[in-house]
């Protein structure tokens, strides 16, 4: 059910990445236990407007799932590694779209290469510390929870999971579960989620401070999200210089995936330097306000 693709050699094992369309270069970079996969409801249409890169991180999708001695799946090094992609593949700068995890991961590329980053879009992005779930919290824990998360997370908690992400239970399909819970359970794979969860919980490598920011953003945020709370997307907006900001309304944590249309709003004139929303003046925002 992946996308086409290829795998490419990089400094953290092989990569998986999926290229189509044509016009500026964006790239796709995805958030936690997911892949590039779960942009399918929106990357048809970017590929009409962008020549779109979709990167699976190491540890997740189709990707190499790399030892911690080999690789610390931070933000950092997985800014980097997006850096390292970018020179392999000829591609000097492009838009950065971002979701989730993805997202602290966009904002250290943006903040550490950024010649790299014409534009950055910041979709429910893990930047500031967030109150964990009961199984975060024990995942957490330094022996208990790598004996829970790796031999007792089952595929009920995967479901579960995806029910904190998205506000209709009914977007949790069993093809979506069984896509991600079959590469949940690939060899090493548990450990890198682990890791990668361990290491953004604490914020680990040297949190970039969201001013630092010096590229046209955009930040979309789900008014509902009930992971990270809206006021994180405002306080983003706020603290990055002239950064603009869509709320969504009747959304949970995922717009590109819950709202795919307005979604595709928003992103794509900004993407084309043809949008002037700011986060004053947001009808999506006014209209879940009003209503």
């Amino acid at each position: 059910m992946s996308f086409p693709g290829r795998l490419i050699d990089t400094s953290a094992g092989r990569v998986f990445i999926h290229q189509d369309g044509s016009g500026p270069p964006l790239v796709l970079v995805h958030g936690m236990f997911v892949s590039h996969w779960y942009f399918r409801p929106v990357i048809a249409e970017l590929r009409r407007h962008f020549q779109v890169t979709a990167i699976d991180l190491p540890g997740f999708g189709e990707s190499d799932r790399p030892p911690l001695g080999r690789y610390r799946y931070d933000a950092a090094s997985a800014a980097a590694l997006v850096d390292e992609i970018m020179e392999a593949l000829g591609i000097p700068a492009a838009s950065v779209v971002s979701h989730s995890m993805g997202g602290g991961v966009a904002l250290s590329l943006a903040a550490h290469h950024p010649g790299r980053v014409t534009r950055l879009v910041l979709e429910d992005a893990w930047v500031y510390p967030i109150e964990m779930p009961f199984l975060g919290r024990l995942a957490l824990r330094p022996m208990l929870g790598s004996v829970l998360f790796k031999r007792l997370y089952s595929r009920r908690d995967l479901v579960r999971h995806f029910r904190g992400v998205f506000r209709d239970p009914a977007l949790v399909t069993g093809e979506l579960v069984d896509y991600y819970w079959e590469r949940f359970n690939r060899a090493g794979a548990r450990e890198a989620g682990l890791a990668a969860l361990r290491a953004f919980a604490s914020m680990l490598a040297d949190p970039v401070e969201p001013a630092s920011v010096r590229v046209p953003t955009l930040v979309v945020w789900g008014e509902e999200d009930r992971l990270f709370p809206v006021a994180h997307g405002q306080r983003l907006a706020r603290e990055i210089p002239g950064a603009q900001l869509t709320i969504i309304p009747v959304c949970g944590h995922s717009p590109h995936e819950e709202r795919p249309d307005e979604y595709l709003r928003a992103v794509i004139p900004f993407l084309l330097g043809k949008s002037e929303t700011t986060a004053a003046h947001n009808p999506m925002h006014e209209a879940a306000t009003l209503g």
